[in-house]
């Protein structure tokens, strides 16, 4: 197959890193090749010198002041290499306030190239014959809300989002090609473009390389959208309004940068969040705890208010990511401890007291160096088989019973090389499933994308990656949060909601796809700790016929 023809718009060959890594991960990729460079004049910026934004610029100084240093992914990164490498068609635009228009002859020399897809880094919005000048349309990164990545951080929303789209016009409505949302930063705006654009670089290369994998069919199940409120053309392209330069939040705010009345309300908000934040540091002591109710008939009880808490052997441990096994006549929990003074994780198993009414007598059954977590603990074939979370050994590993509940034996490393957390597995269609959260690179969370493996066999390491990995690139729906659940010959998925916080609520997945090629799930369900007064987050469910058990944070 011939490779997917890319041009580049920029307007210098000097780039943020994060577009310099998508220009590397391109120059080196099998199945495309950067023909074109289209170089335009250093755009004016609308903002940089008018009184009306002296705060909002300011703003953007401090905040750059204080956290600029740890800021990497927006750090300038030459491309001259590539530039060289390929043609570059440096042109001059006729540029307004937020549009780049170029004259004919230009959009006659880029078509000369016969790109597939003309990459926006640089230019404005697009409103003429370039849209047309790549035969699978012009891509760009666009935001929710603009600036981007800023109100945010200033309306304490959880989830920050980026779009990748197809830009459309009027009479040619563009796509949403794909949607990556990561949590926010809690304090700084820089931070969060940063962390929101490094996260979701990688989207734009996979998608890239869907697209010469499926050309025209690509866009198949892809969501049409036409940026602008018209649809039919007319004659001055600054009187078309976008709907991305909507807010929502209230109707003061604007559409573009906020004014020096806008920004000093913004201020007032930060300052006052800085405060809370280090006061709650200061001031509360949030620990995990495991809670757990009572199956009536062997159906799940969701009455999560009346679950009776487990308390803490002291306050210098929390315990979470509990696991429910019944055994015969017995039942038991397995779970995580850890201790503030070592900063690891272990496992420990209780089991339930008939007598009592309560588990206790724990015994710790893992520890290692590095931490553990989340004690998948499953049965196949009378053989009870555990999966711990270990991504600081960067390895899935797989463990047997020797003697259940209390002895446990190394089997396999079933991945290894990568930062994976909470691998949960599903035997479906002669073949096993394990879904699992995955840092692809250095700087991303682990809590943003999941991927899909499967095989005939999990006690082997012949693992075979999903096509359409990462499966998932949401933070408030991608972390596995317990095991599969089937009910009414329906499967779902359980899943953490780590927008804001880390295990802020959990969300249950419908899975509707499931499949070698394929995979679809929709959310049916929200979760959070609202149950009760003292707890500001859950993030695991799991279940037996007698039990079914949770985790929650409860603040002091």
């Amino acid at each position: 197959m011939e490779k997917l023809r890319v041009g580049i718009l920029v307007d210098s060959t000097v780039l943020p890193k994060y577009q310099a890594e998508i220009v590397a991960e391109l120059q080196k990729s099998d199945w495309c090749e950067i023909v074109l460079f289209v170089k335009k004049q250093k755009s004016y910026d609308p903002y940089a010198k008018s009184l009306r934004f002296a705060l909002y610029r300011g703003l953007l100084a401090f905040d750059a002041k204080v956290f600029g240093r740890s800021a990497p992914f927006l750090a300038p990164v030459s491309v001259e290499d590539a530039v060289n490498s390929a043609k570059l068609l440096e042109v001059t635009t006729k540029e307004s306030d937020y549009f780049d228009e170029v004259d004919t002859p230009t959009v006659e020399k880029v078509k000369a190239e016969a790109p597939d897809v003309l990459l926006n880094f640089g230019f404005k919005y697009i409103t003429n014959g370039l849209l047309h000048a790549a035969k699978y349309g012009v891509w760009e990164f666009r935001h929710r809300h603009r600036p981007a990545a800023f109100w945010e951080v200033v309306e304490n929303i959880p989830d920050t989002e980026v779009r990748l789209e197809r830009v459309g016009c009027a009479l040619d409505p563009g796509y949403l090609l794909d949607c990556f949302r990561t949590v926010t930063h809690q304090k700084s705006m820089r931070k969060n473009l940063e962390l929101l654009m490094w996260r979701s670089h990688m989207m734009m290369v996979r998608n890239l390389q869907r697209l010469h994998e499926k050309r025209e069919a690509y866009f198949n199940d892809k969501q049409t959208k036409t940026y602008f409120y018209h649809e039919h053309p007319v004659k001055n392209y600054t009187e078309r309004k976008f709907p991305d330069f909507q807010f929502g939040f209230s109707d003061d705010k604007g559409k573009h940068a906020p004014t020096n009345s806008q920004s000093l309300r913004a201020v007032w908000k930060l300052a006052g969040k800085y405060l809370k934040i280090t006061a709650r540091r200061f001031f509360k002591m949030d620990r995990w705890i495991i809670l757990y109710g009572e199956n009536k008939e062997g159906k799940i009880s969701p009455d999560f208010g009346s679950y009776k808490r487990i308390p803490l052997p002291s306050n210098d441990h929390f315990q979470a990511d509990p696991f429910m096994v019944d055994e015969g006549e017995k039942s038991y929990l397995f779970y995580e401890e850890l201790d503030y003074k070592t900063l690891k994780g272990y496992l420990l198993v209780s089991e339930y007291d008939e007598t009592k009414k309560a588990f206790g007598n724990p015994h710790e059954i893992l520890r290692k160096p590095y931490h553990l977590s989340y004690p998948n603990i499953f049965k196949h074939e009378g053989k009870y088989y555990m999966i711990p979370e270990t991504h600081e050994n960067e390895t899935v590993d797989l463990y047997e019973a020797e003697n259940f509940p209390l002895k446990w034996k190394k089997v396999r490393t079933m991945l290894s090389g990568l930062k994976a957390v909470d691998a949960t597995l599903y035997q479906k269609d002669g073949l096993w499933w394990m879904f699992v959260n995955i840092a692809a690179k250095e700087g991303f969370s682990l809590n943003d994308e999941l991927y899909i493996y499967y095989c005939k066999d999990f006690r082997t390491d012949d693992w075979t990656p999903h096509k359409m990995n990462p499966v998932v690139c949401d933070v408030t729906s991608a972390r596995p949060a317990g095991h599969l659940l089937e009910k009414e010959g329906k499967l779902f998925r359980p899943a953490q909601d780590c927008s804001g916080v880390y295990g802020r609520g959990m969300v249950i997945n419908e899975i509707l796809e499931l499949s070698e090629t394929t995979y679809k799930e929709r959310v049916v369900q929200h979760i959070r700790a609202d149950f009760a007064d003292d707890l500001v987050a859950v993030h695991t469910f799991n279940h037996s016929r007698r039990f079914s058990v949770i985790d929650a944070i409860k603040s002091r």
